[in-house]
């Protein structure tokens, strides 16, 4: 069809619209200049940022798919990555997969890898929460194994994205993380929920989330770091994310707040008066314990000097609270997990450790850290004067 007949058609559609959505007439009023001055990309941000708005979608009108049947007539001209957001947003809006399993198939998506990602991601989300609403024992059989194949495929183009130019590459991201944290929400192991989780939180603003989403993703998050397998570094979360940890203040979730923090600070806690809510989310609390446990030997070696890291198994048994006969379980468990290294006198009951694991540090930490990087200059200094006053010249 030319494009002026296209763009007649257009103009019908949107004036239709506004005459029946007089609350949204001046959208679809500037939608229509748009629309007939040819500029593409201020089209597309009006509308991506309509179709956004959940409350604006009115289904029984189909206002949404009118919408973007307007822009794909003229897709050609348009961001590819921009048209896959806003048919995401349309699929979402009618809970369907066909607008995004035909954009998908469309020269101008095969063209574009970031754009074609994106779509992909969101189809597979899409296909995630239909299994939620109407669970069936296909899914599992079926699209799961599709789900987890496609985010095998496509875990390296997100490397080769990395370096693209393109300046909303971070919603690609994004897109693919929430459907990797979705996919393993659903399927385990809750250690894999946690690191997509934590990606997808490096790439989404959090205001782009609505309350009742930060409530439900810092629930699961907390609840994947406490049980994860080879999850301790909870600084991630009560740290780098304490405005998305903050959400469950107030809450039936709230008594997790206090168990991220005094675990990330190396607190020893009693989980007794949290034990029916865990096990309600069929957590093992016997797991949960363990790992405060580590996390507490963790945070009392960060606290000795690097140079005098000797820990004996008393002063371990008083921080700990176990008996002075578990001490050696607890250290051997920390070693063989790689959260310190070091060696054991089980006769002399001593530790000396020569490495503690890495972890995101809250203030108090990063004052200690930067006091005994001023300690250890002011070391190197006197051993260099020294060296200058002793050492002839040759």
């Amino acid at each position: 069809m030319p494009l002026q007949d296209l763009t007649a058609a257009a103009i019908e559609t949107l004036t239709s619209l506004s005459s029946s959505h007089e609350s949204q007439s001046e959208f679809y009023t500037n939608t229509s200049a748009l629309f007939q001055s040819k500029l593409y990309h201020q089209l597309t941000v009006n509308i991506l940022e309509f179709t956004s708005i959940p409350s604006n979608s009115n289904t029984a009108s189909n206002n949404f798919e009118q919408l973007y049947d307007i822009l794909s007539n003229v897709k050609s001209k348009l961001n590819p990555l921009m048209l896959a957001r806003i048919a995401s947003n349309v699929s979402t809006s009618t809970n369907q997969t066909s607008i995004l399993t035909a954009l998908i198939t469309t020269d101008e998506i095969k063209a574009a890898p970031h754009a074609k990602l994106y779509a992909e991601s969101k189809l597979n989300l899409l296909l995630l929460h239909q299994q939620t609403t109407s669970p069936s024992t296909d899914f599992l059989t079926e699209k799961s194994l599709q789900i987890s194949q496609f985010l095998k495929d496509n875990s390296s183009k997100l490397q080769e994205l990395a370096s693209s130019t393109e300046s909303e590459i971070a919603s690609v991201h994004s897109s693919y993380y929430e459907t990797a944290m979705e996919y393993y929400k659903m399927v385990g192991p809750a250690h894999s929920f946690y690191k997509n989780a934590i990606q997808y939180l490096h790439y989404t603003p959090l205001q782009s989330l609505s309350a009742e989403q930060c409530a439900i993703l810092a629930r699961d998050l907390s609840l994947a770091a406490l049980v994860g397998e080879g999850v301790y570094n909870l600084g991630e979360i009560v740290y780098e994310n304490q405005l998305l940890l903050d959400s469950l203040e107030g809450s039936q979730e709230e008594y997790l707040v206090e168990l991220m923090r005094g675990a990330a600070e190396g607190r020893i806690l009693s989980l007794d008066a949290f034990q029916e809510k865990l096990q309600s989310h069929g957590c093992d609390v016997r797991v949960i314990s363990e790992k405060i446990m580590l996390l507490a030997l963790i945070h009392m070696v960060f606290e000795k000097e690097s140079g005098d890291r000797s820990l004996k198994f008393v002063e371990i048994s008083k921080r700990l609270s176990v008996e002075e006969d578990q001490v050696e379980w607890v250290v051997m468990k920390a070693l063989s997990l790689g959260l310190i290294k070091g060696s054991m006198d089980q006769v002399e009951g001593v530790v000396e450790v020569s490495w503690v694991m890495p972890r995101v540090l809250d203030q108090g930490g990063m004052k200690s850290l930067s006091e005994r990087f001023g300690e250890w200059a002011e070391k190197v200094k006197d051993t260099k004067g020294f060296m200058a006053e002793h050492v002839p010249a040759f």
